[in-house]
């Protein structure tokens, strides 16, 4: 209640309240009206009320209603006859001409200081526009047009008066001067001074009509409205001109007057528009859930009252445009507006009590009487009593704005935008700082065609797997093997451009599939992929250099994760897509390790009809997931006939094989174990299976008894060899009681890192290991030196290359001071695995050459990936590491094979030497000597 507030009560005041509070209340988004089918807002009606006297009772009544709202709804209240004209209350300077419409300028007033919210309702800037333009005269310009004028009049409006053209006009004097002065034909000074004179010309007039600050009130009132006729005027500064005080009295006085209101009512419409443009929505139009009474008392002819509201009605019928502004006017009995709107009509006010039915019957009329712009169309009239009581308001009708929409509040948005963003950012956060933690390109593959990653887990955490071609992607953490990629990446573009100087020449691409990551530091494996790397990178020095016909290499690096966990996927995702897309890819390379995924990934290969070469691979049942797969390195079988002839060439008394667990994974270790078993026993060797359970460090000593005519054999991966090495030889006072310690040939990583080998519990500790390039490891520093010493190493031309490029290598690395000590080559021969890979390049360039050389051949064409395999089964190649004649077998059994030994495994600078071997170096030996080994 309202405490001692009364208020007229008369029959129909509840009525007539509930169409008023209905009418308020505005419309949601996609309310359907039931008479016009128009979606939203609705026209709301001129409510003109007839009371017996002035001011009305009623309206201040409502408007305390209106004012006690919370949230109130915004509203004005104007008591007309008493309003006072500006001029007399001193709100304007003495000799100041006042508004055109007083009115209308003293709801612009009210209005103005309305809040929403913390918004204001709108700044009504069309309207100040046009109101302020006709209360001024256009300013002098001595010397100029009135253009001029308009101009700096408008730019006074926005408060950014300048002199941009008078500046710009006399830049361009002294520009034209300059140019004259400077050029030193007539000619030039001719046409120069014309360009600039044009400029300053052209650069003037823009600048002239500049006004900054008026772009979407000279858009409507040129394009968005159609009073005053702005046809008539070429631009806005012409139309301006025309509304200014001495000249607008030339115009049509109604048109300017009815630009006013319509001015008005736009910057309403712009306040409660609910969208930008087609799609965007403003949420502070979505706020405003109420439309804007204003309450007139006392309206008559010589007021002005009438005339605003007959100008509403034309504006409302002549644009057809809905507007939030609910007029709510009352005229006392002498002075009423339906008398002089009956004379072309029937205009009878109804009761109060019949209010919303009025209502109903004025929608349902409205689209007939503003088709006709009948003077009357727009209102709703109502006779209030002549008598009526005054008593305290009835507890009823709340007038009060609709609650906003609650994502529509201020804040709202912005909490749920925060919370999306931080819900899009947490995982592209995590994404971004896994992709980091991996060392995985987050825009390469978005930069680069050549590169293509992926985090995945390997079981052992993300890794960054893929494929790349470019530096956009580097694999893995390792210094030297990311430098090592860079070297290859750098050959790519120095192919890439000796092909496109001469295209002559066949541009072939391999692709080296491996394992270049790992969790943590990995040393061991991580310089031995470096080293296969830097094989091949030997071969793209020696072939991207300017000749005339010899093949270009490029080199596609390949990640298939730890251990070749993810190389499937790998395989299936990425790789055959740009195997099918790239015809220059004429094989793969590396492979990494005997284990499930690569046999999977060989087999695959194999489908696709692509040449595979094994570096180190030697699973005895790998050749026969494919007929396109091909390995170097002798396999298991051979291994195990290596090692049991060594065996019987000691005089050996038993061999106890060393191994781990079976893993369904490793099927490498588990073949070996099988093979070398099977072998010993059918040669009459007594074999004797040790597995350790958790890791080799439960093996005890091996020195407590004599055991120098046994042989100890090492059928596992690098990583337990150091353990297994110190749990046989703990507490040995005399070594010499030790067995023949023999190790595979997974082992070699072990022997090539320093960091391995340099421990005190392996001093003088004696090792034999099987080699898989045993050759270039015997060339040891002549080979390093450039000059491999061949009265020691049957090598001849081959050995001659590769070794002369090797230096040049070592020398890169070395003198590559960003690369730590350890990550340097330290050991004094090559290493097998950079042989190993060097050779298999080799192989796949003599098949291009071998190729090229066919009848109907194009020397420039690189040649389909399936005649190079076709190729592999009629070469005989010669490399730096023996021969390969895969002719007779696709695996090289006819290769060298070797045991070499170390008798102090903790000197890194000891020179291994051949122990025993079997196979051809390049050709049969014709007085072998008793080990084999080269005399």
């Amino acid at each position: 209640m309202t405490g001692s507030r009364t208020e007229p009560d008369f029959t129909g005041l509840r009525e007539l309240l509930e169409v008023i509070h209905g009418l308020c209340a505005r419309p949601g988004f996609f309310y359907r009206s039931k008479t016009e089918e128009v979606v939203g807002d609705q026209p709301l009606p001129l409510l003109y009320l007839e009371s017996a006297g002035s001011p009305t009772p009623f309206l201040r009544a409502l408007e305390a209603r209106l004012a006690a709202g919370s949230p109130a709804i915004p509203h004005a209240y104007v008591d007309v006859a008493s309003t006072v004209p500006p001029e007399a209350d001193g709100s304007e300077p003495p000799g100041e001409p006042g508004p055109l419409l007083p009115l209308l300028d003293q709801l612009r007033v009210q209005l103005a200081r309305v809040h929403v919210g913390s918004e204001r309702l709108t700044r009504f800037d069309h309207y100040r526009l046009v109101d302020w333009l006709t209360r001024t005269p256009l300013p002098d310009q001595p010397g100029r047009d009135d253009r001029a004028g308009a101009v700096e009049l408008l730019r006074s409006w926005t408060g950014r008066v300048s002199d941009d053209g008078e500046q710009a006009g006399r830049a361009a004097e002294h520009v034209n001067q300059t140019v004259q002065t400077l050029s030193p034909g007539f000619l030039s000074r001719l046409v120069l001074g014309l360009v600039t004179q044009f400029g300053a010309k052209v650069g003037i007039s823009w600048l002239g009509k500049r006004v900054p600050g008026l772009a979407r009130e000279s858009k409507w009132f040129m394009r968005g409205q159609n009073y005053a006729l702005p046809n008539h005027s070429i631009d806005f500064l012409g139309f301006a001109e025309r509304l200014t005080l001495g000249r607008h009295e030339s115009e049509n006085a109604e048109q300017i007057q009815l630009l006013l209101v319509h001015a008005f009512l736009e910057d309403l419409r712009i306040a409660f528009r609910r969208k930008s443009g087609r799609f965007r929505l403003r949420r502070a139009g979505w706020r405003r859930t109420a439309y804007v009474p204003v309450l007139l008392d006392g309206v008559t002819r010589d007021n002005g009252g009438w005339e605003l509201l007959k100008l509403i009605n034309k504006v409302r019928n002549d644009t057809g445009e809905l507007d939030p502004l609910l007029v709510i006017a009352a005229s006392d009995d002498e002075d009423r507006l339906s008398r002089e709107l009956s004379k072309g009509g029937t205009v009878v006010p109804v009761a109060p009590d019949e209010a919303e039915e009025a209502l109903a019957t004025w929608r349902e009329e409205l689209p007939r009487k503003r088709q006709l712009l009948a003077d009357d169309a727009r209102y709703l009239m109502i006779a209030l009593p002549r008598e009526t009581a005054e008593k305290p308001p009835r507890g009823a009708l709340s007038f009060k704005a609709p609650p906003v929409r609650w994502l529509a509040k201020s804040r709202r948005l912005e909490a749920i935008i925060a919370v999306l963003v931080l819900l899009l950012l947490v995982p592209a956060f995590t994404a971004v700082r896994d992709n980091v933690k991996a060392n995985c390109s987050l825009v390469g593959a978005a930069v680069s065609a050549g590169v293509s990653t992926r985090l995945m887990d390997t079981g052992k955490g993300q890794e960054c797997v893929g494929y790349s071609d470019n530096t956009s992607q580097i694999f893995g953490s390792n210094l030297r093997l990311q430098w090592t990629q860079q070297q290859v990446f750098q050959q790519n573009e120095a192919a890439e451009r000796l092909h496109a100087a001469d295209t002559r020449r066949p541009l072939v691409t391999l692709l080296y599939f491996s394992s270049l990551t790992s969790q943590g530091s990995n040393p061991d494996a991580d310089h031995s992929r470096a080293e296969e790397l830097e094989g091949m990178l030997l071969n793209q020095r020696q072939q991207n250099i300017k000749m005339p016909s010899e093949p270009l290499l490029r080199v596609v690096i390949a990640n298939a994760g730890t251990e070749m966990k993810r190389a499937p996927d790998v395989l299936r995702d990425m790789l055959t897509p740009l195997l099918e897309r790239d015809t220059s890819i004429i094989g793969v390379i590396g492979l990494d390790r005997s284990v499930a995924e690569t046999r999977t990934v060989i087999s695959e290969l194999g489908a696709l009809g692509v040449p595979t070469i094994g570096t180190t691979l030697t699973e005895a049942s790998l050749p026969a997931s494919s007929a396109t797969y091909f390995q170097l390195i002798p396999g298991n079988a051979r291994q195990a006939d290596l090692v049991r002839r060594y065996a019987q060439h000691l005089g050996t008394t038993k061999v106890t094989i060393y191994h781990p667990p079976p893993s369904g994974s490793d099927i490498y270790t588990s073949n070996l174990v099988t093979e070398l078993g099977t072998e010993l026993a059918k040669h009459g060797v007594p074999p004797v299976a040790m597995e350790w359970v958790n890791s080799p460090q439960e093996f005890p000593s091996q020195c407590e008894e004599d055991r120098s005519s046994e042989m100890v054999f090492f059928a596992g991966r690098e990583e337990n060899f150091g353990e297994f090495l110190r749990a046989i030889g703990r507490g040995c006072n005399d070594k010499n009681r030790l067995p023949r310690i023999v190790a595979d040939d997974a082992t070699i990583r072990f022997i090539a890192q320093k960091g391995s080998r340099v421990q005190p519990s392996l001093a003088n500790m004696r090792l034999s290991y099987v080699s898989m390039a045993g050759l270039i490891v015997l060339a040891g520093k002549s080979c390093a030196a450039g000059e491999p010493d061949q009265s020691k190493v049957p090598g001849g031309q081959p050995l001659d290359t590769f070794c002369a490029g090797y230096r040049d290598l070592v020398e890169d690395i070395q003198g590559n001071e960003a690369l730590p000590e350890e990550d340097r080559p330290a050991k004094p021969w090559p290493g097998e695995h950079l042989g190993i890979a060097y050779d298999a390049t080799g192989l796949f360039l003599d098949a291009v050459r071998a190729a090229q050389k066919r009848p109907g051949s194009q020397p420039s064409r690189e040649p389909h990936r399936a005649a190079v395999g076709a190729e592999f089964r009629e070469l005989k190649s010669r490399g730096a590491t023996g021969s390969t004649d895969f002719g007779a077998s696709r695996v090289g059994e006819k290769r060298n094979f070797m045991i070499l030994e170390i008798t102090d495994v903790h000197d890194f600078e000891q020179q291994p030497v051949c122990v025993f071997m079997t196979g051809d170096m390049y050709e049969p030996d014709p007085s072998p000597s008793p080990n084999g080994c080269p005399a």
